[in-house]
């Protein structure tokens, strides 16, 4: 395990109030390990979304063969099914990519079992998961986890040379929090002044780079902040055999 590297937020997505931190760290995160994948590497991204993609992270953009699957058929995924019962061949995939899904299952290690029953020898596991974040749906929200559930989880089904990353900590968790209750209340309860509603964004979107600077600096030691804290983990893992 450790607490990761984490890139800055660009001010112009600081200021989007749609855009997350927990959003900004797994695109970092996918950003930094996706393009160390090899060319035309066979690529499950498991519980994806074909079209309608979140985030600035679009793994079309890599020269790599994707096949998407999605129990929701309103995802376009190639195969529709469930992630605990995939019906694909085993050892056909160089990597499986599985971000923010599995707190949508009722049981995640069924669904790391089989992600590693397809990956080849030696394939990659790409895991982004939320902790300290809101339910939400998609259509259920079943669990949130701990870094060490992880490690456990995924060495019982058979990885090693398993990477955790605490995204973010407490600063980035609070700024979240307040621009979740920002984002929901826009249309509805933000000040009708107009020079009001353009401050409230550039306050927040400073926030948020203040928010991943001061998370940086509490995990060197420069600063000291309540430790426990974590917008979820981004997870590489190796399948040995």
């Amino acid at each position: 395990m450790n607490k990761g590297h984490h890139s800055n937020i660009s001010p112009l997505q600081a200021r989007n109030l749609s855009y997350s931190l927990r959003r900004h760290y797994v695109d970092d995160f996918h950003f930094r390990h996706v393009a160390t994948l090899p060319a035309d590497a066979m690529v499950l991204d498991l519980g994806g979304n074909r079209l309608g993609k979140r985030g600035l992270f679009d793994i079309e953009k890599y020269n790599l063969n994707v096949v998407y699957a999605n129990l929701s058929i309103a995802k376009h995924p190639h195969v529709q099914a469930e992630a605990a019962w995939l019906p694909l061949r085993s050892e056909s995939f160089h990597a499986v990519i599985c971000s923010e899904m599995l707190e949508h299952v009722p049981d995640p290690p069924t669904v790391v079992k089989e992600a590693h029953r397809v990956l080849r020898e030696r394939g990659i596991l790409l895991v982004c998961v939320p902790f300290s974040a809101r339910i939400h749906g998609d259509p259920y929200d079943f669990g949130r986890y701990t870094d060490y559930y992880w490690s456990e989880t995924l060495h019982a089904a058979g990885f090693t040379d398993i990477t955790i990353e605490r995204q973010g900590g407490f600063w980035s968790v609070l700024v979240d929090m307040v621009r979740d209750l920002a984002y929901l209340n826009e249309n509805r309860s933000m000040p009708r002044n107009e020079w009001l509603r353009r401050l409230i964004p550039c306050v927040l979107g400073k926030a948020k780079q203040k928010a991943v600077e001061w998370d940086r600096s509490a995990r060197s030691g420069k600063v000291s902040v309540p430790e426990g804290y974590a917008t979820g983990f981004g997870i590489r893992a190796i399948k040995e055999w």
